[in-house]
């Protein structure tokens, strides 16, 4: 019987590419097809989009905010702890402090996606925003405000489960239904 992966002292060393090819990796895809299910009988009525965006200043938030990346995170994830967001006073008025949890984040994305690291392994600038945006649709179809987060940790990979589980904290600037942000 032959050995797809490395040998070292008679057990299995993965290195490389290897562990794309374990049944684990195989596994993503029809747990994501499963877990798609929740959104179409109507149980996850939210998207998520992860954002890298770059200001024009010399520093974040400083300029004209644009978008460098924006990727949907399909399929939808498991949000926890929505309810646990609070209403705080500040000099502009009332905003929401807190922090959540997403799980159920596919097994296809690399911790790199999630952290905001290019394709080429380049970090976030210090003019860089990477945050996740979540949006709850209206019932007449409308847009809704979109909420966003950042990382609080590093994401956690649970390879027997097929996803990733992220702590995320809310940041102030939402956008509103149009789009601007507020």
């Amino acid at each position: 019987m032959s050995n797809k992966f490395s040998q070292k002292d008679g057990f299995t060393k993965l290195a490389g590419t290897e562990a794309r090819r374990t049944l684990a990796q195989k596994l993503i895809k029809p747990a994501d097809r499963l877990r798609d299910l929740n959104t179409k009988f109507g149980r996850r009525v939210y998207s998520v989009t992860l954002y890298h965006t770059r200001w024009t200043g010399r520093v974040r938030g400083q300029g004209t905010e644009s978008i460098i990346f924006a990727k949907d995170i399909l399929p939808t994830p498991l949000i926890i702890d929505m309810g646990t967001l609070q209403e705080v006073a500040t000099v502009h008025g009332l905003d929401e402090a807190g922090s959540i949890q997403m799980n159920e984040v596919s097994g296809r994305f690399t911790e790199d996606m999630l952290l905001g690291i290019d394709s080429e392994g380049r970090e976030p600038l210090d003019t860089d925003n990477v945050f996740f945006e979540i949006e709850f649709p209206r019932k007449d179809g409308r847009m809704g405000e979109r909420r966003r987060f950042e990382l609080r940790s590093a994401p956690s990979y649970v390879p027997d489960q097929f996803q990733w589980h992220l702590t995320l904290g809310k940041i102030d600037e939402n956008r509103d239904r149009d789009g601007n942000l507020r």
